[in-house]
């Protein structure tokens, strides 16, 4: 099954991406509210003033003033939102955009399982993710809140890069909305439910993406085929995701989806 989720944009983000996506003259496709013809053209340029998204049409293939809604993709990510088609002074189609605008991520199509194929990795600075919170000693169980935090400013006076509370671990699969990850025994009192983390670092070969905040949603039991190995699979989402970082994130997800399609087509022609 494929679910849909929307995410809408403060004002900022809607007259940034409105005009960005002006300037790159793709594609926008309208029709209206329980009707099935689409339309689809070319937008020329957006007039940030009006708000008004100017086609490469002078046809009105809808009637003037009709509500319409309208969608077009934009750095991998597909977004949605709502108009009233028109025509300018010089008989020219435009799409006066009055509604939200909204960004789309199905997770069928934008959810890239890293491995084994890619080798992606989150990095996890402890000493930030546990300021304020509770610190817990592996061993008693104890709090040691206070002694982790002593030990910290130690470790910062050093100057000694290696020591710095930082843990990296492989992603399984990546999205704009999470990731998910595969931890031992030990890890799984790091991440627990509803912990969070404050700059957690996307590891890519040729990239990497700082995500502010990053939240356990989940920890269950990871099926290993050995009683003895115990293992779990943490679902982490991030909340209050930038549009920025997200169209990062998911330029670079569909940038290893389409190599994995070109990939597909070579080895057809390979006998």
């Amino acid at each position: 099954m494929s679910y849909t989720y929307f995410s809408k944009l403060n004002p900022h983000e809607k007259l940034s991406r409105l005009t960005q996506f002006g300037l790159t003259k793709g594609v926008v496709t309208i029709w209206i509210k329980g009707q099935k013809q689409r339309f689809s053209y070319n937008v020329v340029d957006f007039d940030k003033d009006r708000y008004n998204l100017h086609l490469d049409t002078k046809n009105l293939f809808f009637p003037l003033r009709s509500d319409v809604l309208f969608s077009f993709e934009f750095r991998g990510m597909n977004f949605f939102s709502q108009a009233i088609l028109n025509k300018n002074l010089v008989d020219q189609v435009v799409l006066e955009v009055n509604g939200d605008l909204f960004k789309s991520e199905k997770r069928s199509s934008y959810r890239l399982l890293t491995y084994p194929i890619y080798e992606v990795f989150a990095e996890f600075d402890l000493k930030e993710s546990y300021q304020g919170g509770v610190v817990v000693d592996f061993k008693s169980k104890t709090n040691q809140t206070g002694l982790f935090k002593n030990f910290l400013k130690l470790v910062e006076t050093q100057e000694n890069e290696h020591l710095n509370s930082k843990i990296k671990f492989r992603i399984q699969d990546l999205s704009t909305t999470g990731l998910g990850l595969q931890i031992g025994q030990l890890e799984s009192q790091i991440f627990e439910k509803d912990s969070i983390f404050n700059d957690v670092k996307i590891i890519f070969k040729d990239e990497v993406i700082t995500v502010p905040e990053v939240k356990v949603v989940y920890v269950v039991d990871y099926l290993t085929g050995d009683k003895k190995v115990k293992k779990f699979k943490v679902g982490m989402h991030f909340p209050k995701l930038s549009t920025q970082i997200g169209d990062q994130i998911g330029k670079k997800i569909n940038e290893l989806l389409r190599q994995i399609d070109a990939n597909k087509d070579f080895e057809k022609i390979i006998k």
